[in-house]
């Protein structure tokens, strides 16, 4: 676990009522933790998209390409609850003259986005295979996730605020003043607005280390061996002399 922190000290004896500032002596204090974790599951998002001169024949491939897609989930041992399908959108495309003036049709777009849980990652490198050779299939987008997410988020929250906590003892003892309590805390990773909006800050990154699917075939899938999430705490702390 890995452990970052920044500060910024402020002493005020008396602010105006319309200053967006304590108006007691103060110090802000920032407190970051981050971990690496193996991802354990993953979120699949992806659309289906047909054209055509005719609606029926476009709505007609993109039923086919989709039933085959739920086949596909079905075989890898993705059930109904975790696959998510939004509204379809249809649109029509027009001939456009010189000067942008639309004209006749000339046939319909018809795409529908599907998000799907992925629980078993030991099955995510063929699934991928097989909807990448599937008609009509666009825009694949995986983002990876841990089952364990609150347990991380609740002990980077923990250490970030134990570091914060940390610095604003050191400043305070150097400057002969004593940490009173805590006037808030929010997560913004800059002080320009830190009056304004309190609460934590979170982020999920993907390492650069992947593992792959070597007999995958030609078009690689990738699973990375770990991702980062990282909680950072910004803190105002009361102070006395």
């Amino acid at each position: 676990m890995k452990f970052y922190f920044a500060f910024v000290i402020a002493l005020c004896a008396f602010f105006s009522s319309a200053s967006t500032l304590p108006n007691f002596p103060f110090v802000a204090v920032t407190g970051q933790s981050s971990k690496q974790v193996a991802p354990d599951k993953a979120k699949l998002s992806f659309r289906i998209s047909t054209f055509h001169q005719s609606s029926e024949v476009a709505n007609a491939q993109l039923t086919q390409s989709a039933n085959k897609v739920f086949a596909l989930l079905k075989a890898n041992g993705i059930a109904d609850k975790q696959i998510t399908a939004f509204e379809l959108d249809k649109s029509e495309k027009r001939k456009r003259d010189d000067n942008y003036n639309e004209l006749e049709i000339l046939g319909y777009d018809l795409n529908r986005r599907f998000e799907v849980e992925i629980s078993d990652l030991t099955r995510y490198p063929a699934l991928m295979q097989q909807l990448y050779a599937t008609d009509y299939v666009h825009e694949l987008n995986t983002s990876f996730d841990t089952s364990t997410r609150d347990e991380v988020e609740t002990a980077l929250i923990g250490a970030a605020a134990a570091q914060a906590k940390k610095k604003a003892e050191q400043m305070a003892e150097g400057l002969g003043v004593k940490i009173h309590s805590v006037f808030a805390f929010n997560d913004n990773g800059s002080f320009d607005r830190f009056f304004a909006t309190f609460g934590t800050g979170e982020s999920i990154t993907v390492s650069g280390a992947m593992m792959a699917d070597r007999a995958a075939g030609a078009q690689q899938v990738f699973i990375p061996q770990s991702i980062e999430i990282s909680k950072t705490v910004n803190v105002i702390y009361k102070i006395t002399p």
